[in-house]
């Protein structure tokens, strides 16, 4: 026991080595983990590690989308700077999924940019997930889609 705490170079949220109760080495998440894992062991009870699973559902939560603008041809387009978050991607992808017929077009400011905390860009994402989208700059683009009949 008493193993030296040691910091992970590669980026995982398991990124602390610290020694079971059975002098096994374990990786952990955080600093408090660490605390909670030395006050365990001067226990000398024995435990696990994130060793199961247990199933729980999000309940339902209903929500609103205000779109920014809506053409009277029936277009709604969002204008966005960053999908700054998961949560914030996710939204779109539901309305998509629960409302098939709303026809939602985004105007990113650039669609180069990568979105928070991903990879991919927005461009990349909006065709990932079957929106169409344009740059702010690219007027032809939102000129076709204010004179597009349906």
């Amino acid at each position: 026991m008493g193993r030296e705490i040691i910091y992970m170079l590669e980026k995982t949220s398991l990124k602390h080595v610290v020694d079971d109760c059975h002098g096994k080495p374990i990786k952990v998440r955080s600093k408090l983990e660490i605390a909670v894992v030395k006050a365990l062991n001067e226990t000398n009870i024995p435990w696990q590690y994130e060793s199961e699973k247990i199933s729980y559902t999000v309940p339902e939560s209903k929500h609103t989308y205000n779109p920014d603008f809506v053409l009277s041809n029936g277009v709604y387009l969002e204008g966005k700077g960053i999908l700054i978050d998961h949560q914030e991607r996710t939204k779109y992808i539901l309305l998509k999924q629960q409302h098939p017929n709303l026809d939602l077009r985004f105007i990113f400011g650039n669609p180069e940019k990568k979105c928070g905390g991903m990879k991919l860009t927005h461009g990349d994402w909006a065709i990932k997930n079957g929106f169409q989208y344009c740059s702010v700059k690219d007027v032809e683009t939102i000129k076709l889609w204010i004179n597009e009949t349906k």
